[in-house]
């Protein structure tokens, strides 16, 4: 009986991390349409030229394919560990380059600089489609959770052996706010162990460590600068190398 009680609880805690995930993510899309639409306005009251709005109607429409990506999303963290996802080469320069573009769009009156480093030009990862989400939500947070005048993010790419297996690295270093050391254990499994407020950081990266983890790779978080987590974070993800059909 204690096992069957345990079922529905767990179903029942899933369902609420779930609702949390859409709205907060479909709040933050609104917004974001709410004022390209508000800036269109006031454009054409000042007589801009059609240039200029149409940046804002081109946001609009990434907004509303980010809104079919989410519901997208939110059916893949449900089925997530229902179904063997299929898995195949990805070429991780092109998906990083997606994702850059859409988060640096998300924030029209940030001031933002992202750097890529690497000796590859391009390397391919055993992954799916949902790799430019995974990319898309550290570069996002790394943007959100930011307080300086310029939000700097550094991405560092490169191939590294470990225990005899090939991997691509993907290290995103920020500026940022930071994350406290007693919650980097936890930050990746705080929507399924607490179902925090959906306004924290935790929900999208659960989505992100659960496919990290659906490839055979990992991730974890560290502190830019050792020993000061007010001085930014760097996340590492490690995905399995794959070769180019």
């Amino acid at each position: 009986m204690q096992d069957v009680e345990n079922v529905y609880q767990n179903a029942y805690n899933r369902t609420k991390c779930l609702e949390g995930l859409f709205i907060h993510d479909i709040s933050n899309l609104f917004q974001i349409i709410s004022n390209s639409i508000e800036m269109c306005g006031s454009l054409l009251k000042e007589g801009a030229i059609s240039e200029d709005i149409l940046e804002y109607f081109q946001l609009i429409a990434q907004q509303l394919t980010r809104g079919k990506k989410l519901i997208r999303n939110v059916r893949t963290l449900a089925d997530l560990e229902e179904y063997e996802m299929v898995l195949e080469p990805v070429e991780v320069f092109s998906e990083l380059r997606n994702a850059i573009n859409f988060s640096l769009i998300s924030f029209p009156k940030k001031k933002i600089k992202v750097k890529i480093t690497s000796i590859h030009e391009n390397l391919n990862a055993m992954a799916n489609e949902l790799l430019s989400e995974v990319f898309e939500n550290i570069i996002m947070n790394a943007i959100k959770y930011n307080k300086k005048k310029i939000a700097k993010i550094e991405i560092i790419i490169s191939k590294v052996i470990i225990n005899s297996e090939k991997y691509v690295k993907i290290k995103f270093k920020d500026n940022g706010i930071g994350i406290d050391d007693d919650r980097k254990n936890t930050i990746f499994q705080e929507v399924h162990l607490k179902c925090r407020n959906p306004n924290g950081m935790g929900i999208g990266l659960s989505l992100v460590a659960k496919l990290v983890e659906l490839y055979g790779g990992e991730i974890w978080v560290e502190n830019r600068i050792g020993g000061d987590p007010t001085m930014g974070s760097s996340f590492i993800i490690l995905i399995p190398f794959a070769k180019k059909r």
